[in-house]
């Protein structure tokens, strides 16, 4: 009896998952697409107050080392080094610890998404500039959106407003960071930069694990009890 209802039960659970994840696919699209673009215009307003800045500066260059790729928004060169800016948009409000993984974003309709922590992610960015270029390199993310940090001020995220205003305060690049800037926008032509950039995509892609895909995983799971006690029901039978 008890093994005919875990039966029932699994096979329910992976009918009613696989037909969510079917249902809530369009969904997912529609979501991803939309914090793309935003992501993207986010991009376009930092490049663009960085121009009228005067801080010369690189965009979108995807650089790799042994732990895999790393697409980085920005370079900017001012004073003595490099600035490895993060973009983000998010909106809602922000909660994490400076040394956790992953934090919290509650957005404006109430739903809470993880998502990684911006600092740890534009630190990884920072080192695989800084081997490359061999120069000093600052990490700052930048909140591009409407977003309120829930803790206060954190160190290493500011407005774009502030960013451009440290970075005029440092003043003119010198020589050897401009030079840096340069072997890292030499890099960015290459023809092997389009290749990199596909592939971080589609590591990204993976590593984020869509409702639709939990639900698949979830579908598959319990398809798979279901087969494993019908199998040994019918080997006992």
């Amino acid at each position: 009896m008890i093994v005919f209802l875990v039966e029932l039960v699994s096979g329910m659970v992976a009918t009613g998952a696989a037909a969510a994840a079917i249902i809530t696919h369009p969904g997912d699209q529609a979501t991803e697409t939309h914090a793309q673009r935003a992501g993207a215009a986010g991009e376009k307003r930092v490049a663009r107050a960085l121009e009228r800045a005067g801080v010369p500066a690189i965009h979108d260059i995807t650089l790799q080392d042994r732990r895999g790729t790393h697409q980085i928004d920005h370079v900017a060169a001012a004073g003595d080094c490099l600035y490895c800016l993060e973009t983000k948009t998010w909106r809602g409000e922000l909660m994490g610890h400076a040394d956790a993984q992953h934090w919290t974003l509650k957005k404006p309709d109430g739903a809470a998404q993880s998502v990684y922590n911006p600092l740890l992610q534009n630190e990884t960015h920072r080192d695989v500039i800084r081997r490359v270029a061999q120069v000093p390199v600052r990490p700052l993310v930048i909140l591009a959106g409407h977003v309120r940090l829930a803790a206060g001020p954190v160190p290493g995220m500011i407005p774009l407003t502030s960013a451009i205003m440290e970075m005029t305060r440092a003043g003119a690049a010198s020589g050897r960071a401009l030079a840096a800037l340069e072997s890292l926008a030499r890099f960015r032509g290459q023809s092997r930069q389009a290749a990199l950039s596909a592939a971080h995509s589609r590591r990204m892609r993976r590593r984020k694990p869509t409702r639709t895909r939990q639900l698949w995983t979830l579908a598959v799971g319990a398809a798979l009890v279901f087969l494993v006690l019908a199998v040994e029901q019918a080997i006992f039978l």
